[in-house]
């Protein structure tokens, strides 16, 4: 059985979206995209890391786990060692958090969460395997 692709979560219509509002070329924002998520995958694992934030954080951060994917909202500063890690720019690291924000706001309603939980906080969207 081979893994689900690390961009089931995302539609490719709000990768092309946030990519052309935040003037990056849609094509290299879903290779970033494809790259956070392998690298994830590649730690302790999606799981793994889920639950160790759910253990870290006082708030639980995990809105929602559906089949295809966990709805995070982290403290921002998660995006720092992911952003270091890709080794984006500024323009890079603000579309991939955008996308993330984007998503997770887009599949709210159906993965059963309130959109508002992000307010304040980073939305990380993760693949599940």
């Amino acid at each position: 059985m081979s893994d689900r692709d690390e961009l089931a979560a995302f539609d490719a219509a709000v990768v092309e979206a946030v990519a052309d509002e935040h003037g990056v070329d849609a094509d290299r924002l879903a290779e970033l995209l494809r790259t956070h998520q392998s690298n994830v995958r590649g730690l302790p694992g999606v799981e793994d890391l889920v639950y160790e934030w759910r253990n870290h954080f006082h708030l639980d951060p995990m809105l929602a786990r559906t089949d295809a994917a966990y709805y995070l909202a982290l403290p921002k500063h998660v995006w720092d060692e992911f952003g270091d890690d890709l080794a984006v720019d500024d323009d890079e690291r603000a579309a991939l958090i955008a996308v993330h924000d984007r998503q997770a706001r887009s599949d709210a309603d159906i993965a059963g969460f309130e959109a508002a939980r992000l307010d304040g906080d980073a939305a990380v969207v993760l693949t599940r395997p």
